[in-house]
């Protein structure tokens, strides 16, 4: 289920970012497609497919990130500012969480809140 604390700064037109039910309708076909590979493996495959569309998949739930670090998250969307491994790929901040400023960075990329494809810290219980 999409978490509603989890809402990304929208991407310039056609790019745009899948809801959490559409990205999982993807995958889900992915699935049935190829019944003997694993789950993994087919949203490895449906991120690159969708990627190619301009399509993005939801930023990282709550739940499924690290503690240790900041909450914000970035999307590398823009093929002239990353290499084709990380595009389409959500980056959670490397920082300690409550750091100061709106300035994140995970020692690979680094964005402000506000900046388009990102999701500010989220603050308190996640």
């Amino acid at each position: 289920m999409s978490n509603p604390n989890v809402t990304a700064v929208p991407l310039p037109a056609p790019l745009r970012i899948l809801t959490a039910d559409e990205y999982d309708r993807a995958v889900k076909a992915g699935v049935r497609a190829a019944r003997s590979v694993a789950r993994a493996t087919v949203e490895e495959i449906t991120d690159a497919v969708l990627t190619e569309f301009g399509l993005f998949s939801p930023p990282i739930e709550p739940d499924e990130l690290d503690p240790e670090f900041c909450t914000a998250q970035g999307l590398t969307f823009d093929p002239q500012t990353c290499d084709a491994y990380a595009l389409g790929q959500w980056h959670q901040c490397g920082d300690e969480p409550g750091h100061a400023g709106d300035v994140h960075d995970n020692g690979e990329f680094t964005w402000s809140d506000g900046q388009t494809g990102t999701v500010p810290a989220r603050h308190g219980a996640v």
